[in-house]
């Protein structure tokens, strides 16, 4: 028997895919957050929490941003729910990644010059490049 708090569960669970899923379709289209909020007209802090699930997403927000990416909203809810199966079901596998005999440490912090310049910082300027 399915009790409210599984109903609720399950219903937070969808909430936070459909965040992802928006995320997930936001970047995949070359846009930011930010940029998305500016162009739905809300605040990047709202927009933010309906992405990583803080908050439920409003019926209304997931038409508009599927309206500015030019996707139809119920393609936004079919991947949601696919991708809700598949972490469920764990079908992207994790694959631990090993050392290599020929790499010394799991860590290189040394830094890296591209090429060694007479000109100090403070002297060099912009005008160099038309």
């Amino acid at each position: 028997m399915t009790t409210q708090g599984d109903v609720r569960a399950d219903g937070d669970e969808f909430n936070a895919a459909v965040g992802r899923q928006l995320r997930g379709e936001i970047a995949a289209a070359g846009s930011s957050i930010a940029g998305m909020a500016r162009d739905i007209g809300i605040a990047r802090s709202a927009l933010d929490n309906y992405v990583t699930g803080k908050r439920a997403i409003p019926v209304p927000i997931v038409y508009a941003v599927s309206a500015v990416l030019g996707i139809a909203p119920h393609h936004v809810i079919t991947r949601a729910e696919e991708r809700l199966r598949a972490e469920g079901e764990h079908l992207a596998p994790v694959t631990p990644l090993t050392l290599r005999a020929d790499v010394p440490t799991r860590r290189h912090d040394g830094s890296e010059v591209a090429f060694d310049s007479p000109v100090p910082h403070d002297d060099d300027t912009d005008d160099l490049y038309p």
